[in-house]
């Protein structure tokens, strides 16, 4: 089986689908893998390493598309890159598919197969695959960073021989991994941290990082079968609008995070709360390619609303290429490998299979 690894040609996109580890764990496998000249250069990984690996290096897009038996990719193919796969071929990537359910009929142009590495279900023995975890994770650690740099002001407590210095106070909004990983971040740079999250079992998570969990005195079940949070009655959003601004009167830096699978990111912070941080603040928004958490924000872009700079950040990861390379690259070798039989030497995805059922989006070219 030859598995193909194209350069990524979504804008703004920076990492890979594979690295020279995972090379050579698929070339283990009895695989023959090719990749894209470049595909890996803006994550740190240059032809001559995936060479190195055991891959054929592809100067010419049409070779590494017209011999793939399996391609993986971080972001779904676009048109012109679906010209040149051949029928028959299997595309493993993220589709974004909640959000972009009407748009996916182009993929059934071909006798295809598509698994969407955006519908891993969460059960224990999909954990090593799941990419919206590992990528999660490492957006909520560059959210504070960037913050931090944005800041004009330093983060934790010093004691000088000129005064001292108050540590800064960080609210996270949203307690999934992002914001959980945002939370230990800025603990570990000193901050003084809350946060909140409508799912009442985050307290808990919460203040184990040492962070202060501010709860809305409501009982609401928000959380969906698969841990996700779900949409809130308007009664809480009214509880919760109260405390957040409460607390943004004295937060330097705010993070949200709050995602919805399939809607429209909830509006967590509007303009007329930003008008209660101090001069200066930093709101860094990872929901804002789904429409943003804060009113106002504009993804990919600094914003300044009522001397409060606004941040749409949803590209974190990318500002982290190498690292979130490498994880997205372990998830997608460990489905690989979890379907591949050793006497085809193959990548045979079974629907009945819970995990293979749950993402397969397209299969023989019939959207499911």
């Amino acid at each position: 089986m030859i598995i193909s690894i194209p350069k990524e040609i979504t804008k703004d996109e920076k990492r890979v689908a594979a690295t020279p580890e995972t090379v050579r764990k698929l070339k283990a496998l009895g695989a023959e893998v090719y990749v894209e000249s470049m595909a890996g250069g803006l994550s740190g990984f240059d032809d001559a390493a995936f060479a190195n690996a055991g891959a054929k290096i592809c100067v010419n897009p049409r070779d590494v598309y017209e011999n793939a038996d399996l391609v993986l990719k971080v972001n779904a193919p676009l048109n012109e890159e679906l010209e040149l796969i051949k029928k028959g071929a299997i595309i493993i990537a993220h589709f974004n598919t909640l959000q972009n359910k009407e748009s996916l009929a182009y993929l059934a142009q071909k006798d295809l197969t598509c698994l969407a590495m955006d519908l891993i279900p969460r059960i224990s023995r999909a954990q090593s695959m799941d990419v919206l975890s590992s990528q999660s994770n490492l957006a909520g650690y560059r959210a504070v960073i960037e913050g931090v740099y944005q800041l004009r002001r330093a983060v934790p407590f010093m004691i000088t021989a000129a005064g001292t210095i108050s540590p800064a106070k960080v609210l996270v909004l949203g307690a999934g991994v992002a914001g959980l990983q945002a939370i230990a971040t800025a603990k570990r740079l000193g901050a003084q941290v809350f946060a909140s999250d409508v799912r009442a079992a985050a307290k808990e998570q919460v203040e184990s990082l040492g962070a202060k969990f501010l709860a809305v005195d409501m009982k609401e079940n928000l959380e969906s079968a698969g841990g996700y949070a779900k949409e809130a009655s308007q009664e809480y959003q009214q509880r919760q609008k109260e405390l957040v601004t409460q607390q943004l009167s004295q937060t330097d830096i705010a993070i949200t995070t709050a995602l919805i699978p399939g809607k429209k990111a909830p509006i967590l912070i509007t303009r007329e709360m930003l008008k209660n941080m101090p001069d200066g603040a930093v709101v860094v928004d990872l929901a804002s390619a789904n429409g943003g958490n804060v009113e106002g924000v504009k993804d990919g872009e600094i914003s300044y609303i009522h001397g409060v700079k606004v941040i749409g950040y949803s590209h974190a990861v990318n500002d982290v290429a190498q690292t979130a390379s490498e994880l997205f690259a372990r998830n997608l070798f460990n489905l690989v490998a979890a379907f591949w039989d050793k006497d085809s030497l193959a990548f045979v995805p079974k629907t009945d299979d819970e995990i293979c059922n749950a993402i397969c989006i397209v299969e023989h070219g019939v959207l499911r």
